[in-house]
């Protein structure tokens, strides 16, 4: 496996483990514990798909009290439309290991990937999270990285050092995705450690504005998943002073964080099911930058413009239909310019000639291997 950055227990005060339960095959890492020695500011952004897994409701409740000190996250099984039975997994998973940790379990959060539908084996999973626990260390973070994949391959990490009025603030963090990605949040998770003291609306406002710049950019296939979960942690264990909204510090911050979100979205595409292409569709000259990103959603989510790329074929007569039926304002003698396609990464370029609005999205192109993997998966 790539990437050994051990990303996530970079900031001061988290550790990391991970185990091989059972609910993947072939004694695959499939549980990960991330967990700070002190209570952490935390909150989170999540799918807004109806259907929405266990585990995402259950975070939703626990982060009302707007502190976190350890994350559990299973891949294999989703724990969605489970019912009852799932939703009691979920709860009971939060209790054991609060317990185990010595925490309260509101600050226990709960994250899953995998299956959809099928009720998750507990036992596996109870009788995993002792060692988990036991097992708890500073150096473990990509392998926890690595526990959280499905049909990634290979972890995705990101850190980044930040100078917040002399002293330094760490941001660590982890995600996985390759399919199930669509805006909002494109299956993914992401989990960020930082050990910078910030207040909560500051840590939401970045947190918010991160996503909006990243993840809720990219799309592979246009589907939604149940369990998109972006989840940070503050623990203030740096010893900053304490980042305000707008303000000098806050904004370093905030850019930061945007960076290293950016970083994972763009090797979320780099990774994503069959994927030969990486794709940068710009679209400028919108009514505004809502419709500007209307617009290149509506293009990197046509079928018709994905298979093109991957054939190498240069129709971009495809480019601006789904650009025209988007509902974003367009005149008729728009511009489409694109680069190569016989490269690895490919750029588009859409001008509506309307206004100033302006917007960049990034997918991947449609191949026969995405069809053949998502097939088969079960």
């Amino acid at each position: 496996m790539k990437s050994r950055l051990n990303a996530i227990c970079r900031p001061k005060g988290f550790k990391a483990s991970a185990r091989a339960c059972g609910l993947k095959k072939k004694d695959r890492l499939d549980l990960a514990l991330i967990y700070s020695e002190v209570p952490a500011l935390a909150c989170g952004m999540f799918t807004t798909n109806k259907i929405a897994a266990h585990p995402v409701k259950i975070c939703k409740l626990h982060l009302k009290g707007r502190l976190a000190q350890a994350i559990v996250v299973n891949s294999g099984n989703a724990n969605c439309y489970t019912g009852e039975k799932g939703r009691a997994i979920t709860e009971k998973t939060a209790e054991l290991s609060a317990r185990l940790l010595e925490i309260p379990k509101e600050r226990a959060l709960i994250a899953s990937t995998g299956i959809i539908g099928k009720v998750p084996d507990f036992a596996k999973i109870r009788l995993a999270i002792p060692g988990l626990v036991k097992s708890l260390n500073g150096k473990d973070g990509s392998r926890a990285a690595e526990a959280i994949m499905t049909t990634d391959t290979h972890p995705k990490e990101w850190t980044r050092k930040v100078s917040i009025g002399g002293t330094t603030v760490t941001i660590g963090a982890m995600a996985k995705g390759v399919g199930m990605i669509a805006p909002n949040m494109a299956t993914m998770l992401c989990f960020i450690t930082t050990d910078a003291a910030i207040e909560y609306p500051a840590l939401k406002a970045a947190l918010k504005e991160a996503v909006d710049k990243s993840f809720n950019m990219i799309t592979i296939d246009g589907c939604m998943s149940t369990n998109d979960s972006v989840i940070i942690m503050a623990n203030a264990l740096a010893g900053n002073k304490k980042i305000k909204l707008r303000t000098g510090d806050f904004a370093k911050f905030s850019e930061a964080l945007s960076q290293v979100c950016l970083n994972l979205a763009r090797m979320i595409i780099l990774d994503a099911e069959g994927a030969t292409k990486f794709i940068t569709i710009e679209v400028s000259g919108a009514m505004n930058n809502q419709q500007a990103k209307q617009a290149a959603l509506a293009v990197a989510n046509s079928n018709l413009f994905k298979t093109a790329v991957y054939g190498e074929n240069r129709n971009l007569g495809r480019v601006i239909a789904a650009a025209g039926a988007s509902g974003a304002q367009i005149k008729e003698n728009a511009a489409v310019k694109c680069s190569s396609l016989k490269n690895k990464f490919v750029k588009v370029k859409v001008d509506l000639k309307i206004a100033s609005g302006t917007a960049r999205v990034y997918t991947s192109d449609l191949t026969p291997e995405y069809i053949k993997i998502n097939a088969e998966y079960n």
